[in-house]
């Protein structure tokens, strides 16, 4: 399962606004963008379980939300590009969290990754492609996918 989590509108301006201008130095100009982190659990926990680890371990709920449906930014004619790190590499963010999961209920995930979500509403898929291969992605560890939200 994959658990997201965004930072609330209220609290996103900073790193909203940093991510709009990475895009912008590799030539795609936006007016609005969202992002969220993304935590793919390989478990055979209940819905009940995953949204404990969602919303008491992962989220701080004064400034966070969190979701165990991915893909919601609420931005009309947008795109969503989702960054990894390639399943070679070593995931300590997801080691970290996995120890966490386990100490919480009790019972130790398969595996945890983690990786981030960009939402960019923008008119061409390819425009986005290439900005983020030359912002936020490194070939060599990192795998990436775009689709239309």
């Amino acid at each position: 399962m994959i658990i997201e989590i965004w930072t609330k509108e209220k609290y996103a301006g900073n790193e909203e606004a940093a991510f709009m201008a990475r895009l912008a130095h590799a030539g795609l100009k936006v007016k609005t963008a969202r992002l969220s982190r993304l935590y793919r659990v390989d478990a055979d926990f209940s819905k009940a379980e995953f949204s404990k680890i969602a919303s008491e371990l992962l989220t701080d709920n004064i400034t966070e939300r969190c979701s165990l449906s991915p893909g919601k930014a609420g931005l009309k004619n947008a795109y969503r590009a989702e960054v990894w790190l390639k399943d070679s590499v070593s995931d300590v963010v997801g080691e970290s969290v996995k120890s966490a999961i386990t100490d919480v209920l009790g019972r130790e995930p398969g595996a945890v990754r983690f990786g981030h979500a960009y939402y960019v509403p923008c008119d061409s898929e390819l425009k986005l492609r290439r900005a983020v291969s030359k912002t936020l992605v490194n070939e060599v560890v990192n795998k990436f996918k775009i689709g239309k939200c």
